[in-house]
């Protein structure tokens, strides 16, 4: 019983490491491309960062949790997002929001693309 508990930390812990190095390099693939990089887009990037992670390691996992969001959940977590980080960053832009929106509109190869780079990792020779 021990020893399957210390296993199962050890995976979740490797799990772990895995989608770290999986979610730098992926970050490269599907970054939002900003005018400007300023207090606003950098809230909006960790907090993308950070949701797609999450929503990739139920992916990778295979909980059945991962399939527990749509359109209209992403759509309102986007929004909520957006007024955070305005409020955080004292300021938004408008061209900002747009490139955000139209990043988001993609949210399910930005998930796929962090949990494929995980599982390949992953995966046995």
């Amino acid at each position: 019983m021990r020893i399957t508990r210390l296993l199962a930390s050890w995976f979740v812990l490797v799990c772990a490491m895995l989608l770290a190095m999986a979610a730098a390099q992926a970050a490269d693939t599907w970054s939002i491309n900003w005018e400007r990089r300023g207090q606003f887009e950098a809230c909006l990037e960790d907090r993308l960062n950070t949701w797609v992670f999450a929503r990739a390691e139920l992916v990778v996992n295979e909980d059945p949790a991962a399939a527990d969001v749509d359109d209209i959940d992403v759509a309102l977590w986007a929004v909520a997002t957006l007024q955070d980080c305005e409020v955080q960053a004292g300021n938004g832009s408008q061209t900002s929001e747009q490139r955000f929106s139209r990043h988001m509109a993609h949210w399910r190869d930005h998930i796929h693309t962090v949990a494929q780079t995980v599982q390949k990792r992953v995966k046995p020779d």
